[in-house]
Protein backbone atom coordinates (compact mmCIF):
# COMPACT_ATOMS: atom_id res chain seq x y z
CA UNK A 1 0.00 0.00 0.00
CA UNK A 2 1.04 3.71 -1.04
CA UNK A 3 1.61 6.09 1.88
CA UNK A 4 -0.80 8.36 0.12
CA UNK A 5 -3.66 5.38 0.90
CA UNK A 6 -5.09 4.67 4.29
CA UNK A 7 -5.01 1.31 5.74
CA UNK A 8 -8.00 -0.79 6.87
CA UNK A 9 -8.34 0.80 10.36
CA UNK A 10 -7.93 4.61 8.19
CA UNK A 11 -11.01 3.56 5.84
CA UNK A 12 -12.87 2.62 9.20
CA UNK A 13 -12.06 5.70 10.69
CA UNK A 14 -13.01 7.69 7.67
CA UNK A 15 -15.92 6.16 7.56
CA UNK A 16 -17.13 6.75 10.74
CA UNK A 17 -16.44 10.70 10.54
CA UNK A 18 -18.20 11.29 7.76
CA UNK A 19 -21.16 8.86 8.49
CA UNK A 20 -21.43 10.56 12.00
CA UNK A 21 -20.76 13.91 10.39
CA UNK A 22 -22.77 13.79 7.37
CA UNK A 23 -25.03 10.77 7.17
CA UNK A 24 -26.53 10.99 10.82
CA UNK A 25 -27.64 14.36 10.84
CA UNK A 26 -29.58 14.01 7.89
CA UNK A 27 -31.00 10.80 9.15
CA UNK A 28 -34.99 10.92 9.77
CA UNK A 29 -36.23 10.57 13.54
CA UNK A 30 -37.96 7.08 12.68
CA UNK A 31 -34.46 6.03 11.33
CA UNK A 32 -32.02 6.92 14.32
CA UNK A 33 -31.92 3.57 15.94
CA UNK A 34 -30.14 2.06 13.14
CA UNK A 35 -28.29 4.44 12.37
CA UNK A 36 -26.92 4.93 15.60
CA UNK A 37 -26.38 1.40 15.06
CA UNK A 38 -24.04 1.43 12.19
CA UNK A 39 -21.94 4.00 13.82
CA UNK A 40 -21.99 1.82 16.88
CA UNK A 41 -20.81 -1.11 14.80
CA UNK A 42 -17.94 0.92 12.99
CA UNK A 43 -16.52 2.39 16.48
CA UNK A 44 -16.44 -1.42 17.04
CA UNK A 45 -14.65 -2.41 14.07
CA UNK A 46 -12.04 0.89 14.23
CA UNK A 47 -11.46 -0.43 18.30
CA UNK A 48 -10.55 -3.84 17.19
CA UNK A 49 -7.99 -2.73 14.57
CA UNK A 50 -6.76 -0.82 16.98
CA UNK A 51 -6.27 -3.49 19.31
CA UNK A 52 -5.53 -6.01 17.25
CA UNK A 53 -2.18 -4.21 16.10
CA UNK A 54 -1.10 -3.26 19.82
CA UNK A 55 -1.89 -7.35 20.47
CA UNK A 56 0.06 -8.33 17.69
CA UNK A 57 3.02 -5.68 18.25
CA UNK A 58 3.36 -6.49 21.95
CA UNK A 59 3.45 -10.76 21.50
CA UNK A 60 5.67 -10.45 18.80
CA UNK A 61 8.31 -8.63 21.05
CA UNK A 62 7.61 -11.44 23.16
CA UNK A 63 8.40 -14.23 20.93
CA UNK A 64 10.62 -11.98 18.75
CA UNK A 65 8.23 -13.13 15.46
CA UNK A 66 6.39 -11.31 13.66
CA UNK A 67 2.29 -12.51 12.35
CA UNK A 68 -1.15 -11.21 13.78
CA UNK A 69 -2.53 -11.68 16.93
CA UNK A 70 -4.44 -14.51 16.93
CA UNK A 71 -1.57 -16.78 15.12
CA UNK A 72 0.76 -14.89 17.80
CA UNK A 73 -1.78 -15.96 20.43
CA UNK A 74 -1.62 -19.39 19.52
CA UNK A 75 2.30 -19.31 19.97
CA UNK A 76 2.58 -17.86 22.90
CA UNK A 77 -0.05 -20.42 24.47
CA UNK A 78 2.19 -23.11 23.13
CA UNK A 79 5.11 -21.84 24.87
CA UNK A 80 3.79 -21.43 28.05
CA UNK A 81 2.55 -25.02 27.57
CA UNK A 82 6.25 -25.65 26.83
CA UNK A 83 7.51 -24.29 29.68
CA UNK A 84 9.12 -21.54 27.57
CA UNK A 85 8.51 -18.69 30.10
CA UNK A 86 8.62 -20.17 33.54
CA UNK A 87 10.04 -17.09 35.63
CA UNK A 88 10.18 -15.25 33.17
CA UNK A 89 9.35 -11.18 34.08
CA UNK A 90 8.68 -10.88 30.65
CA UNK A 91 5.05 -12.70 30.49
CA UNK A 92 3.13 -10.77 33.44
CA UNK A 93 3.86 -6.95 31.75
CA UNK A 94 2.55 -8.48 28.02
CA UNK A 95 -0.31 -10.68 29.43
CA UNK A 96 -1.43 -6.90 30.78
CA UNK A 97 -0.78 -4.91 27.90
CA UNK A 98 -2.83 -7.61 25.76
CA UNK A 99 -5.94 -7.45 28.28
CA UNK A 100 -5.86 -3.72 27.91
CA UNK A 101 -5.54 -3.80 24.13
CA UNK A 102 -8.75 -6.33 24.34
CA UNK A 103 -10.62 -4.24 26.69
CA UNK A 104 -9.98 -0.79 24.92
CA UNK A 105 -12.22 -2.93 21.87
CA UNK A 106 -14.78 -4.45 24.32
CA UNK A 107 -14.85 -2.20 27.00
CA UNK A 108 -13.09 0.84 26.37
CA UNK A 109 -14.62 2.81 29.60
CA UNK A 110 -13.19 0.28 31.82
CA UNK A 111 -9.97 1.55 31.07
CA UNK A 112 -11.10 5.42 32.42
CA UNK A 113 -11.93 4.10 35.93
Amino acid sequence: MSIDQPDARGLVEIALKTFREVVLPAVPAEQRFPALMIANALSIAERELKGGADAAAALGRLLGEEGDADTLSRRLCAAITEGRFDGSPELRPVLWEITRARLSVSNPKYLQK
